[in-house]
């Protein structure tokens, strides 16, 4: 079985050389960025690939991360253009000799420009990421986050039985601007419903939530429920967001009921809340942990009947925080589901990480 694993980052580089180690007859590791050119034999299967996703995707990306008005036929123009380029580079690169090709997340520009190729040569795709709980890895021959494989049916998880524990501390994410998450901490709010905010740029946003399409829309969603009910709402930024929220931080200052706590650790938000309102974040797995309700409002793997609830307007979640006394939080149910994911699913991310994930590919294969 002959293995490519596709490295876009030099962090991924490092990661596969290491991989790599367990079985060299296994695996060939090519970086994209060390090679730049292209091959013409392309042409021949240039009409069988579909580029819309990868270039919607850029686009959306593009305008989050930038912020720049440019007219989305000009971005789409760029787009169809770089991606035929990058067509032509990695079509030398995913021969038909290989069986599977090992990627990152899948859900990016490039990405899903490669997993198009090897769907044409018939090389079939496996996905890796971090998460989703403590000291864990993903790898999934379907996809990453809501494309996953995890089963979505209530009964499976009833049926699952493992008598082992469950971790009780979370790994704090390293902050991009470690200043905003030092900043003093003010007294948390009584009855407060925690609120992560995301990266507006992640795939998790611009692939997998249809109504709320950055944090701002978030906030505005929050500040409007603030206006009909009697909790208070405590926000907190991403670590990895590059996103300037000053204008919302000053916003939230005039309002009685939201407030942002950079300088509180994720745990102690969740524990201390009665409950979680989450785009999709990996925070709505990791709130299950300390047995809380978690409402979600994007499309998630783990909105599933009885662990969590999945909302779909801003009419849907007033109702439920209305009614969130009655919400009764089956304990059992979330449990199986998360030893699951810890124990059946996930790799574990320890020393042995790179033996783990090769017997984890081994038993994907």
């Amino acid at each position: 079985m002959k293995i490519l694993l596709f490295a876009m980052r030099v962090k991924h580089k490092k990661f596969f050389l290491n991989l790599k180690k367990e079985s060299p007859d296994s695996f060939d590791i090519v970086h994209t960025r060390d090679v730049l050119s292209i091959s013409l034999k392309g042409y021949k299967d240039i009409k069988k690939v579909n580029f819309t996703s990868a270039v919607d995707f850029g686009i959306e990306e593009f305008i989050v991360k930038t912020n720049l008005k440019i007219p989305k036929v000009l971005l789409s123009f760029y787009f169809n253009k770089m991606a035929i380029l990058t067509y032509f580079r990695y079509y030398r690169l995913i021969d038909e000799k290989y069986d599977y090709i090992l990627l990152w997340n899948g859900g990016k520009y490039r990405q899903r420009i490669a997993i198009e190729i090897a769907r044409i040569k018939k090389v079939k795709p496996l996905f890796y990421e971090n998460g989703l709980l403590p000291n864990r890895m993903v790898l999934d021959r379907k996809g990453i986050n809501f494309e996953n494989s995890v089963p979505r049916n209530r009964a499976f998880f009833e049926a699952y039985k493992n008598l082992q524990e469950l971790p009780q501390t979370l790994i704090p994410r390293k902050a991009k601007n470690r200043e905003k998450f030092q900043e003093t901490a003010e007294k948390l709010p009584e009855n407060f419903i925690f609120v992560p905010f995301q990266v507006d740029s992640d795939t998790q946003i611009i692939t997998n939530s249809d109504w709320i399409k950055n944090m701002r829309m978030l906030f505005s969603l929050i500040e409007k429920l603030s206006l009909s009910c009697d909790y208070n709402f405590v926000l907190k930024e991403h670590p990895s967001s590059s996103q300037n929220y000053l204008d919302l931080h000053k916003k939230s200052k005039s309002l009685k009921s939201i407030s942002f706590a950079n300088g509180y650790p994720t745990q102690e938000l969740i524990e201390k809340s009665l409950a979680v309102i989450t785009i999709n974040s990996t925070v709505g797995i990791e709130s299950l942990l300390f047995k809380k309700r978690v409402m979600v409002l994007g499309d998630a793997f783990y909105t599933i009947d009885g662990i969590t609830k999945g909302i779909s307007s801003y009419e849907m979640l007033l109702d439920t925080l209305e009614n969130l006394d009655s919400w009764k939080f089956e304990e059992q149910l979330v449990e199986n589901f998360l030893k699951y994911l810890y124990y059946d699913y996930l790799i574990p991310n320890d020393e042995n990480i790179y033996k783990n994930f090769f017997k984890f590919i081994q038993g994907e294969l």
